[in-house]
């Protein structure tokens, strides 16, 4: 009990200074009900106070990740509470101290101080504002008589779940639900949070997306386009539906199709739902598809146009002009076993994918399966990819496979440019080449300092060749390029090794300069960094024996449409981007069908 009547117009409520924060956490920690340990995320402390003397504490910090009752009331896709969460701001703690308790109405008194104040103290400290407070009251302990009192509303309740400490992401179930109240904070605060689009000054702080919602409902149609292989009798799930589920477990990390399987299993039912899976009569719930399900329905896709289709959804996407990259990589898992005629047992080669790549955006533009010889069936699918970019004038850059001179001419008919490296494959062009007196005395060099090594790079360009009568029998060839690689040691500055490697281009002066020409050569390798390596990494791809039919092809498409997406959404770290979309399921599946109500991007 109070000593004396506290006068309540006399109260203020303040920010806590620095020097008072652990005099702040101290009190909490020895007389709330539920101790002290820390804030989570951006937080903020306020003091009540009656002169100097303390009368209760309230602890603001980040809003809860998942409350259904929450969700349901304001209106919005899980895609939009990842994009707008911050907005929101939860009082877990709220303590008056035992000097200021019995005091009528100074929690409802104390706790309208604090809201009214709240917003422009949250800007000061973190520079954005909020829409909506929050706070949970356990009924077994209080009956929330001063929130009501404060007119904050009573929205439902939690479902008894809490967080699990220390491990990975989760939730465990305790068996006791608390009431949720709300408090909007700026007028209509309920409809701006659920906006289709979001207001200007939300923009610098929302996590960053630069997808916007027509481009994902323009891949949403993209994968109803996909033609459904399957026959009519027995078709039990909707096809565009397999195919969501696919790219979501891709986007996962989903390596083979018993992954992708349980991670349907991990989708809600709600999800499935939106999705078009019909509910079964013997259980009333809605079932992902199995292993089965997905081999059967995967394994005989018209491969060619899930290819095409899935690169034409990426083109749309992506920046215009950029140099392009070409290289296969081979589905070593993918090898099969066949029988003979005589029943003798024959080995069948494993599946390969052409690949082409924006060397600046890193998105995957084209791509074609293909089977056979690498040398001979590579240099076809090649010509066959570069349809789409027909006249549009791009760059395309390839490695020594491809340094033939019916590819180079073809490359030439498409209306393209093109820059090819020149090795063993071609001696007689590498001999021509490694005359000194081609080379033009201006020249190009940087370094780069890493791992402990120096790496120095050199470039020569030739003066432009004399189309009617050139010294290179190539076609199209309009400049030549010696590219000098070397490594040095940091700690005693010997060189460690050095590497001279050719180029043929067919750019025109203005654009095969020194610098271009240094700087997209060593571009071309983003196809080998960013989609190779990440689907060998992050996605397993070579040790997947998915190998029946078009299964192969279909994981890969997948695999590079995968990459894409998670480039668009603006992610730096592939492999934990997808850990984190492995743990929200949903989210994933958020991501790529249910975009009407994703928040457009500026």
């Amino acid at each position: 009990m109070a000593d004396e009547p506290i006068p309540l117009r006399a109260v203020q409520v303040r920010v806590v200074r620095p020097d008072e924060v652990p005099r702040f956490n101290a009190l909490l920690r020895e007389h709330h009900y539920l101790g002290f340990r820390k804030f989570c995320g951006r937080r903020l402390r306020h003091v009540a106070v009656l002169g100097e003397r303390w009368l209760a504490l309230l602890g603001w910090h980040a809003a809860a990740l998942h409350c259904a009752a929450r969700e349901r009331w304001i209106g919005w896709h899980p895609l939009q509470r990842r994009q707008r969460l911050f907005l929101i701001v939860n009082n877990s703690r709220f303590l008056l101290l035992p000097t200021a308790a019995g005091t009528p109405h100074l929690a409802s008194r104390v706790l309208g101080l604090s809201l009214r104040r709240l917003p422009r103290d949250w800007l000061a400290h973190h520079g954005h504002r909020i829409l909506l407070a929050e706070t949970f009251v356990d009924p077994r302990h209080f009956a929330g008589t001063c929130y009501r009192a404060a007119n904050w509303l009573e929205i439902g309740r939690t479902r008894g779940f809490g967080r699990t400490r220390g491990g990975a992401l989760g939730y465990v179930a305790h068996g006791h639900p608390k009431r949720v109240f709300v408090y909007p904070l700026r007028r209509h605060a309920r409809q701006q949070l659920a906006a289709p689009a979001p207001r200007p000054e939300w923009l610098p702080w929302r996590p960053r997306m630069t997808l916007t919602t027509a481009q994902m409902l323009s891949l949403r149609d993209f994968l109803r386009r996909v033609p459904d292989p399957r026959g009519r009798r027995g078709m039990r799930y909707p096809f565009p539906a397999l195919l969501t589920i696919v790219l979501a477990a891709r986007l996962a990390g989903s390596s083979t199709l018993t992954r992708m399987s349980d991670f349907g299993r991990a989708l809600e039912q709600k999800v499935l739902q939106d999705l078009g899976i019909p509910r079964r009569r013997q259980t009333g719930r809605y079932h992902a598809p199995g292993i089965s399900t997905l081999h059967y329905a995967l394994k005989d896709v018209a491969a060619d146009t899930l290819e095409d289709l899935l690169a034409e959804w990426t083109r749309t996407q992506a920046p215009e002009g950029e140099p392009l990259a070409l290289d296969g990589k081979t589905l070593r898992g993918s090898y099969d076993h066949d029988l003979d005629a005589d029943g003798t047992v024959r080995d069948v080669s494993p599946w390969q994918q052409l690949s082409a790549v924006g060397i600046l955006s890193g998105l995957v533009l084209g791509q074609r399966g293909f089977t056979g010889a690498k040398e001979d069936a590579e240099a076809a699918v090649l010509r066959r990819c570069l349809e789409p970019w027909r006249n549009t004038g791009r760059c395309v850059i390839a490695d020594a496979l491809h340094t033939q001179r019916a590819t180079a001419q073809h490359i030439l008919d498409c209306g393209l440019h093109y820059i090819l490296t020149v090795k063993g494959n071609q001696p007689t062009l590498q001999e021509q080449l490694r005359d000194d007196y081609h080379w033009a005395l201006t020249e190009h060099s940087e370094s780069h300092l890493g791992h402990g090594r120096i790496e120095r790079r050199t470039i020569q360009v030739s003066p432009e060749l004399d189309l009617d009568c050139p010294w290179l029998a190539f076609p199209g060839v309009r400049f030549a390029a010696r590219l000098t690689r070397e490594v040095i040691y940091k700690k005693t500055g010997e060189p460690r090794s050095t590497q001279v490697v050719y180029l043929l281009t067919s750019l025109p002066p203005e654009l095969a300069t020194p610098a271009r020409l240094r700087r997209w050569s060593r571009l071309y390798w983003r196809i080998e960094n960013c989609v190779h390596y990440v689907r060998d990494t992050a996605l397993g791809e070579d040790a997947c024996r998915v190998r029946k039919g078009s299964l192969p092809r279909v994981m890969a498409a997948f695999a590079n449409l995968a990459i894409s997406v998670l480039r668009l959404l603006g992610k730096q770290n592939l492999a934990r981007a997808m850990d984190n979309f492995r743990l929200r399921p949903n989210t994933a599946v958020a991501v790529i069908w249910s975009a009407a109500a994703c928040a457009a991007a500026p």
